[in-house]
């Protein structure tokens, strides 16, 4: 079933993802092709494996990954490579299984070759501008996942990402403010399939203060990023505001977790596994909604 009329969006959420991750499998085992896969965050690597035909590597990603012991942690973070080591959680898995076919071999030619392309966001900490990528800035396995790293690179909790001579972090921080929403319009998509990972209604509400001092003191060379990051959640509020408006309307489909019973830094495996679990319930349940509205464009 190709939709040709329909950007899908990936939100990100960090570990929240685990659930999420099942959409990706549900997708791909039910040929559910659309043209443009985009994504910010965790929601990027959720992309780039969708439009890869990735299922196995999107839950490894979320679950599996936990257990390996370069994965991060506390001492991770502590050398300078982040609460999650995303270089290695991305490139570097890619990288050491090109020749394997395993959950973690990274599928490549499929995302340059396929149908679908891709749409991922970071943050320029120097400039506050946001960057957006697709396949044609990815020309190698290596420039894909450092742009995906990129997206990822979560404020306090790993390190920025270079690109191009430019340092970013989390797309989160940018004009998106999480959910691609406005770059799909942009290139002329008017139907979307949202993939959140909040349940319906939730919303961040106002930064609190011992959060906003530790992006003013950690970000104090960097004043692009702290204005970001304050003026993030009321932002991102009214985005989902947006989408509230635009599913009531038929424009898009939300896909919201029912409950979501972990954390963005939940590292238990039983429970990134359960959330899995539980996202993939939904999907299946979902699934004849996702058809009937997919078309009825």
């Amino acid at each position: 079933m190709f939709v040709s009329d329909t950007a899908l969006i990936f939100e990100g959420g960090a570990m929240r993802n685990a659930y999420t991750a099942a959409v990706v499998d549900a997708l791909v085992r039910n040929d559910i092709v659309f043209p443009k896969a985009y994504g910010i965050s965790a929601g990027a690597a959720l992309a780039v494996f969708y439009a890869s035909r990735n299922p196995e590597r999107a839950r490894a990603m979320f679950t599996d990954a936990v257990r390996l012991k370069r994965a991060g942690g506390p001492v991770s973070l502590f050398e300078g490579h982040g609460f999650f080591d995303l270089q290695f959680l991305l490139e570097g898995l890619s990288e050491m299984n090109t020749a394997e076919h395993n959950r973690w071999t990274f599928d490549f030619r499929q995302l340059k070759e396929g149908p679908t392309d891709v749409h991922v966001e970071a943050f320029a900490m120097e400039t506050g501008a946001t960057a957006a990528w697709t396949r044609d800035d990815m020309p190698t396995l290596t420039a894909c996942m450092t742009r995906v790293q990129a997206s990822c690179s979560y404020p306090l909790f790993t390190p920025a990402t270079e690109v191009d001579g430019q340092r970013y972090i989390d797309g989160g921080m940018g004009t998106s403010h999480g959910i691609c929403l406005d770059a799909a319009r942009a290139d002329g998509f008017s139907r979307f399939f949202i993939v959140c990972t909040q349940p319906r209604g939730y919303r961040k509400g106002p930064l609190g203060l011992a959060k906003r001092e530790a992006y003013r003191v950690a970000y104090r060379r960097y004043p692009k990023v702290v204005e970001a990051l304050e003026a993030r959640p009321a932002a991102y509020d009214r985005l989902l505001d947006e989408i509230d408006n635009l599913e009531r309307d038929g424009a898009a489909y939300v896909f919201r977790p029912d409950t979501m019973p972990i954390t963005y830094k939940t590292v238990d495996y039983d429970a990134l596994c359960h959330a899995y679990d539980l996202g993939a319930a939904q999907c299946a349940r979902e699934l004849p909604s996702w058809r009937q509205w997919l078309a009825s464009a």
